[in-house]
């Protein structure tokens, strides 16, 4: 039971941090450029790309893939099949042309990469120095 409300609980904290970075980014466009688009429907979009990119968090967690870069693909793409599921396609109104939609899954799927460059340097250099703390302890710590 531990485990289950663990898992719930992380997965609502995510959703809720994805959420606000959401909102937050359609307030501050709406402060810029007056748009007649935010609405109820855009809120609701913006909760199901966050339940969506908090469910593609799960691939961190995934044994079986292997390697963390791995991993960070799958993410990009699932990240980008949620971004368009739920801005593209349930945001029927939001979106009035086809190509706005195209750009605007290629952006995001270009900033995911970016993100995810950076992502890896810095999982990259963490580990790299936990390796070489284990081998440090383990150098003074092993038992002869």
């Amino acid at each position: 039971m531990k485990k289950v409300y663990s898992v719930v609980s992380s997965y609502l904290g995510h959703v809720g941090f994805y959420f606000l970075l959401t909102i937050l980014f359609f307030s501050i466009v709406a402060l810029v450029k007056v748009s007649t688009t935010f609405n109820l429907v855009l809120v609701w979009s913006a909760l199901l790309f966050a339940a969506l990119l908090g469910l593609a968090d799960g691939v961190f967690a995934l044994k079986f893939l292997g390697s963390y870069l791995v991993k960070l693909v799958v993410h990009i793409i699932f990240a980008t099949a949620a971004f368009a599921i739920s801005f593209v396609w349930v945001s029927d109104g939001v979106i009035e042309e086809s190509s706005t939609a195209v750009v605007g899954v290629l952006a995001f799927a270009f900033i995911m990469i970016l993100i995810s460059v950076v992502r890896g340097v810095v999982h990259t250099a963490f580990a790299k120095k936990e390796n070489e703390s284990k081998a440090y302890n383990y150098l003074y710590t092993a038992q002869k």
